[in-house]
């Protein structure tokens, strides 16, 4: 039996509760024991866990089947030893969960608390892994999607993407910064999805020569990025490789598999990216990688180059 992978672009609106229907369903309906993850959300995700389990309990959920894993956002740089998600009260909350969601907000406070400084898992981050290897759903929005590729952007911009230093890791990050971070920063992510590296709030920021640069220049195998739209999900089925979408919007694959650099000293040109727009009621399945657009069912080299 193959898990499922719910991931949402952020800014869920007039799509949340279709989305949020769909999680409940895989993880086995109305009887299904759920975790809301605010991680992302900060030190007060109060309002966002009252929102996301509202819905879930209008959707049909067992209000005494939702549990709120009490792992907030922690500030600054300090990395908290041992991490969050190796407490054994952590884990022993998600005992028996079959489905759930991680919150948006900012990545890095997600990462701190379910990675180890070390860069390997927490105990928290390999029972989430085993819960989808053995059939259950992981979901999340806006940081909540970021995090589930095994290598996550965590900023930038196109701008920045194509004239500025990469940066790796999350040693010098300083989260107190207002005004924004330009570079564009590549770190670990969780790892739910190993198939290549997921950007989010697609056709509403300007994210698409970033994802390009993160697939040409990361020196790893992945040459596939999927960008997911507002309002939006892609929907990842770990046993059939499908990739579906939910919403309003559309999800873009991005191949970089025969894609070349020329470089020149203020920016990075990339040529031959095959670019593939999915929406609902279309499949990609990466294992053949096909595309089936309605009942036409075609290769990737018919996307927009």
């Amino acid at each position: 039996m193959g898990g499922k992978l719910i991931i949402a672009g952020g800014n869920l609106s007039y799509c949340a509760a279709m989305i949020h229907r769909r999680l409940i369903e895989y993880a086995g309906g109305a009887d299904a024991k759920l975790a809301i993850i605010p991680t992302a959300s900060g030190q007060d995700p109060a309002s966002t866990i009252e929102y996301v389990k509202e819905l879930w309990i209008k959707l049909g959920a067992d209000p005494s089947n939702i549990i709120v894993l009490p792992v907030y956002g922690e500030e600054g740089k300090g990395w908290r030893e041992p991490a969050l998600g190796d407490e054994g009260s952590i884990l022993n909350m998600l005992e028996g969960i079959t489905g759930a969601w991680f919150t948006g907000g900012d990545q890095y406070y997600v990462h701190k608390a379910f990675v180890r400084k070390d860069g390997s898992d927490t105990k928290a981050l390999e029972y989430l892994k085993k819960v989808f290897r053995n059939g259950g759903v992981i979901g999340g929005t806006s940081a909540g999607a970021a995090i589930m590729s095994e290598v996550m952007i965590a900023s930038g911009d196109n701008a920045t993407a194509l004239s500025s230093p990469i940066l790796y890791g999350y040693e010098d990050y300083d989260d107190s910064d207002e005004s924004g971070e330009a570079n564009l920063r590549i770190v670990k992510g969780l790892g739910f999805f190993t198939k290549g590296i997921i950007d989010q709030h697609f056709d509403k920021r300007p994210r698409l020569f970033r994802l390009i640069r993160s697939l040409t220049d990361y020196g790893s195998n992945l040459h596939m990025g999927y960008g997911v739209s507002e309002d939006t999900a892609m929907v990842y089925d770990r046993e059939t490789k499908n990739i579906t979408v939910l919403g309003r919007g559309g999800v873009y694959i991005i191949d970089c598999s025969k894609a070349e650099k020329a470089r020149d000293i203020d920016s990075v040109t990339v040529k031959n990216v095959v670019v593939n727009v999915i929406k609902e009621g279309d499949l990609y399945n990466h294992l053949g990688n096909i595309f089936l657009f309605g009942d036409s069912q075609l290769g990737s080299k018919e996307g927009i180059s």
